[in-house]
């Protein structure tokens, strides 16, 4: 092959690569430019072709889980009752995607309010503050952003939270107790207040010969898969220096991996386990006895809060900066309620 056609040949392939990479880089900005704009333009053409009053996103950070499943159902049956659309804000989702990007959407569509659980980060303050300067009102829940401009905030306040399941830990502490462990998401916001009060109730509820025995301590993970939450659970429980006596899960991922955890290295009466929610996994845990107690969030309240935020706002021009919900305990003598309640659903 003369030196001239091996010169065309090599040419050729690069001019191949080159066209290759144009076009993965043509599908990356045109799926972008999709999501960002013919995306919001079909939420626009939702809103006027439904005629209701005024359009509602809600943007969670785990739009799978039943939690959330929840306290979208309660937000949309409320919503209905005010002739206004919510959107569960979790469409063309994809990993590269977080919460901070589905802000953006919402406020360059225009919606008229947002209900979303922060991340405890400046950049979502800023987003916040961004759509508020933008017209756009901004209600919080489950976690606040009290540096933020937002309007309101629908959850639990930290010192209920903590002594609630403080109060719970006490149930089950007995002579032989020694370690106490709260696994908890490094990003929730309050988190250390909600560990001082957990902490405060347990050493006060104890007897005196306990104090200097019960080590209570926080464990923070940000387990981005249930994958990472399990390794993690699986090595508190099978290291007898770590392995937890009573163990404490603040949200309802970390509290199935745990249900899951027990049963598979066998410590089922040798930890007990005060999990979140009332997810189908943990009413049947909490029926065979693998878990004690399950500390749940009246989802229908804070569905129908958040609603009643946004609406007030636009009604008075202002609303009330906290709307506070109730907390359900639910243990084997009551969870056969939850799940009728549950399969009724």
């Amino acid at each position: 092959m003369s030196m001239k056609r091996r010169r065309r040949k090599k040419y050729a392939v690069y001019l191949a690569l080159a066209g290759l990479a144009a076009a993965i880089i043509l599908t990356i900005v045109g799926g972008s430019y999709y999501i960002r704009f013919v995306g919001n333009k079909e939420w626009r053409k939702l809103h006027s072709t439904r005629e209701c009053k005024r359009y509602y996103v809600m943007i969670p950070d785990d739009s799978e889980s039943v939690l959330w499943q929840d306290i979208y159902k309660s937000a949309k049956e409320e919503a209905e009752k005010h002739d206004v659309y919510v959107e569960l804000l979790c469409d063309w989702r994809a990993e590269d995607y977080s919460t901070l990007s589905y802000m953006d959407i919402a406020k360059t569509s225009k919606v008229d309010g947002i209900i979303v659980k922060p991340d405890g980060t400046f950049k979502m303050t800023e987003a916040i503050d961004k759509a508020n300067e933008a017209g756009i009102p901004v209600v919080t829940i489950l976690n606040d952003d009290t540096a933020s401009s937002r309007k309101s905030f629908v959850g639990v306040n930290s010192y209920q939270m903590g002594t609630t399941y403080g109060r719970q830990a006490l149930e089950y502490i007995d002579a032989s107790t020694k370690i106490i462990t709260i696994l908890m998401d490094s990003r929730e916001s309050g988190k250390e207040l909600i560990f001082k009060e957990i902490k405060a109730t347990i050493q006060a509820g104890l007897p005196a010969a306990l104090k200097e025995q019960v080590q209570i301590q926080l464990k923070t993970i940000k387990a981005t898969s249930t994958f990472e939450a399990e390794e993690v659970i699986r090595d508190l429980f099978v290291r007898p220096e770590e392995r937890p006596d009573i163990f404490i899960c603040m949200n309802e991922v970390y509290s199935e991996c745990a249900c899951h955890a027990i049963v598979d290295y066998n410590r089922v009466g040798d930890i007990a386990i005060i999990g979140s929610y009332r997810s189908e996994v943990m009413l049947n845990a909490l029926r065979k006895g693998t878990v004690m107690t399950a500390v749940a969030l009246d989802t229908e309240q804070m569905g129908q809060c958040s609603i009643e935020a946004l609406e007030e706002y636009y009604s008075m021009g202002h609303t009330n900066n906290y709307f506070s919900v109730g907390l359900d305990i639910i243990t084997s003598e009551n969870v056969d309620q939850y799940k009728k309640k549950s399969d009724q659903e």
